[in-house]
Parts: structure tokens; sequence; C-alpha cells
């Protein structure tokens, strides 16, 4: 398996700016002379709920529902045979009623790990197609992209936290009790964290899906299965209510749930033709020409 040294070299560099943003955030609080344990209680406490909690909420939230062998022998046959071949423990396996084609994988570890794919998916895609997806999933186990993506989360949430400590203490001066000023500094906070931390998310998520559609394409021994069902699941039609019903799931997802974003930069996947692009450029690299 060759290395991408431009890809690895952008992805790393995202990871360190998530590095230098957490220590920039400290040394600012020291600076302003906060009490570090408010905020490693407020973070502290969200960090917590998110990494131990967050497959449960994605689970409840998406109708996913855990599948045993014998209900879901196809699946189970599948990701028994790609967990061997990728190293891994077999994770638990959940199938979402939902008619929109997709998958996703959540889980703070690989021996925590869920594998879920919509009923969409598994009636759109042929065998070959089927296991390309779920070798995508299980390459973000693999990787401990949850846990990556929890972390970015973890870090923009203390830059907020700083943001608002630090807007308050200047904006209410020797006024302790100036609501107005407080407002305001919660406000920018808030605009912070929804447009600086989503990028800073969704960036490190677009990083995770490139690696994860490279893992799938070594995985399974061509990128050629995962581009046909890339090609199909971009061009499926579905209802508006089928996207809600993934919409918490939908930075975990192999596709986005939304066509409608405005900018990439905003978006939790790269656009479809680009992967596409990546995955040719990986299938060349494997046949040596």
């Amino acid at each position: 398996m060759s290395i991408d040294w431009g890809f690895t070299i952008r992805k790393f560099i995202v990871y360190g700016t998530l590095f230098a943003l957490f220590a920039l955030a400290i040394l600012i609080m020291a600076a302003l002379g906060v009490e570090p344990w408010l905020i490693a209680i407020l973070s502290g406490g969200f960090l917590f709920v998110q990494y131990f909690f967050s497959d449960k909420l994605v689970l409840w939230s998406t109708g996913a529902k855990i599948v045993s062998e014998s209900e879901a022998p196809r699946l189970h046959m599948m990701i028994e045979s790609l967990c061997t071949r990728m190293n891994l423990p077999k994770p638990r396996i959940a199938i979402v009623s939902n008619d929109m084609p997709n998958a996703f994988a959540t889980g703070r570890s690989p021996k925590k790990s869920v594998v879920a794919v919509t009923t969409g998916i598994l009636g759109r895609l042929n065998e070959r197609e089927l296991e390309a997806v779920l070798a995508h999933e299980l390459s973000h186990v693999k990787h401990r992209d949850m846990f990556v993506v929890t972390f970015a989360s973890f870090i923009v949430s203390v830059l907020s936290w700083v943001v608002y400590i630090a807007l308050s203490m200047v904006m209410r001066g020797e006024d302790r009790d100036n609501f107005a000023a407080t407002m305001a500094a919660w406000m920018v906070s808030m605009v912070f964290s929804n447009t600086i931390g989503l990028i800073i998310i969704n960036t490190v998520s677009r990083y995770r899906e490139y690696g994860a559609d490279e893992g799938a394409a070594y995985a399974t021994g061509s990128p050629d299965n995962l581009i046909s069902a890339l090609k199909k699941i971009s061009g499926a039609r579905y209802s508006g209510d089928d996207a809600r019903g993934l919409e918490a799931a939908k930075a975990l997802c192999i596709s986005s749930t939304s066509g409608s974003a405005l900018m990439e930069l905003f978006s939790t996947h790269p656009p479809m033709e680009k992967r596409i692009a990546r995955l040719e450029q990986i299938r060349t690299k494997m046949r040596g020409y």
C-alpha cells in the first residue's frame, strides 16, 4: 500500500492546527486569569457526554435497530470477512428503516463500535458495492475517526467558552452585572462555534472521508466497487423526511444527507466528484501505472 504524502501532510496540518488552537486557548485563559477548573469542568463534561453517549444518541435519533446474525446473515457474513482482513473486532450491526441509501459507523473504539446501514442502501447496491461501503465504515472504526471528530468538537467547545469569557470580561469592564454585555458576548461565541468551529470540525470530517475511501479500496482490493456505490448513492432520489431522519448522523454517513450545502467549506463530506477522482488515482497506483 503506497502512501499519498500530499494527503498525509495536509491531514497532519489540520490535526496540528487543532492542537495549536487548543494550546492557544489555554494560554489565553491563563493570561485572562480565568479559573482553569471552570473551563475543565464545562468542556470536560461536554467531552464525557460525547465520548460515552454519542453512539447511543446517534442510534436512538436515527431509529437504528441492532440486528442479530439470524436477522441479517448476509450483513454479518460480509462484516466478519472484512474484519478478518482488516484485523478488527467485529462491531455490532444495525439497520435503519430509511429509504435513503446510506451507512454510518459510530462508537468510541473498535471494541465499542456499531456499523449501521439503511434499508435503502441494502435495496440498491449489489454484493460487491455493499462490501465496499461496509469496508469504508470499518476504516472509520479502524482509524478511530469518531474519536477524532469528538476531540475536534471538544476543542471547538473550549474555544467557544474562551471567546465567551474573554469578550464578557472586556465588554462588561467594571460592571459585572451588565446583562446586555453578557448576552452580546454569548451571541458572538455562538457565531464563532457555528462558523469557525463548524469549518474546523467539517474540515476534519472531510479528511476522514478521504482516508476511509482509501482504506476501503485497499481492503476490498479495488476502488471500482466503491466508485460504483458512490455513484448509485449520489444519484438516488429520496424524500426530505428520509434525509431528516439521518440528520443526527450526517457527519458519520458515507454520503452527505444534504444536497444544498452552499459551500464545500461547510460540508461534512467532500464533493462526490472529488472522492471519485481520488479513488481513480488510487486505482492507478494499485495497478502500478
